[in-house]
């Protein structure tokens, strides 16, 4: 469940819009039927407006949007943002409306990533695995786009491929920094966790402590940060750092939920 819930806290900050799309242009089954497109724009400026997220209104902009496909359903787009106005409503059914608009048109960033990121909220095996098949076919058919790479190393702590995470993680950094040098806290803490998952402490322990101050009272923080604390501490044979590899460690209120391979290495 741990493991989970660290991708669920990355995932957070990574739902994908281009402004243009949110705003209803550049559509991608741009549809021909004068109904469906003036339900749709209704949809649109309703979704703008409703700034607070107003549940009243996001459940008629939904049954707005779902019109617009109902009368055309090649309108794919219409598909997507029922689905990604009932994920503003936590609705479960979300998920089924992003899998069909993934399926209606299959080369959407925005479909894909959006529909990745709500499998992972499922938090289960099948669901994750579908989140990692979706962020590979973004890294095929968006190979320059960094966020591919960054989902496929956000999988990687519950599917137990950490080498792979941790290259991908690194080629999400290279195409990050292209267009934004200062890297955002959750890219940070995700190397973190993967160079500790590779048993790469002294290389974790600069990035775990980069977002110490975002992340301290995270669980997952928490039990890396003082691994690899404890871990640097035994080659440098340092009781001041293990002393504090055990201060972080005592914080960990939950302790029985730690993973067996970090609970085995967590022995002072």
């Amino acid at each position: 469940m741990r493991k989970i819930a660290l991708i669920l806290f990355i995932l957070n900050t990574s739902f994908i819009f281009s402004q243009n799309y949110f705003e209803g242009k550049n559509l991608y089954c741009k549809s021909e039927n004068p109904e469906a497109i003036r339900l749709f724009n209704i949809g649109i400026e309703t979704l703008y407006l409703n700034r607070s997220l107003d549940k009243k209104y996001l459940e008629k902009t939904s049954k707005i949007f779902f019109k617009a496909y109902k009368q055309d359903t090649i309108f794919c787009d219409a598909l997507f943002f029922t689905g990604y106005t009932l994920r503003l409503l936590d609705d479960e059914n979300a998920l089924a409306y992003y899998m069909l608009a993934d399926s209606s048109y299959n080369k959407s960033i925005e479909f894909k990533t959006n529909l990745a990121a709500e499998c992972l909220r499922y938090g289960n095996e099948d669901a994750v695995k579908l989140a990692r098949k979706k962020y590979t076919e973004i890294i095929e058919l968006f190979p320059e786009n960094p966020e591919g790479y960054y989902g496929f190393a956000v999988t990687s702590p519950f599917l137990g491929d950490y080498e792979k995470g941790l290259e991908n993680i690194n080629i999400a950094i290279q195409k990050y920094i292209v267009t934004k040098p200062k890297l955002k806290n959750d890219v940070l803490f995700l190397k973190g966790i993967l160079l500790s998952l590779n048993k790469r402490y002294e290389q974790a322990l600069p990035f775990l402590e980069n977002v110490s101050s975002t992340y301290k009272k995270d669980f997952n923080f928490r039990v890396h940060y003082s691994l690899c604390l404890l871990k640097v501490s035994e080659i440098k044979k340092d009781e001041e750092m293990k002393k504090k590899a055990q201060k972080i460690y005592e914080k960990i209120e939950e302790k029985d939920q730690i993973p067996n391979e970090q609970k085995e290495l967590l022995v002072f």
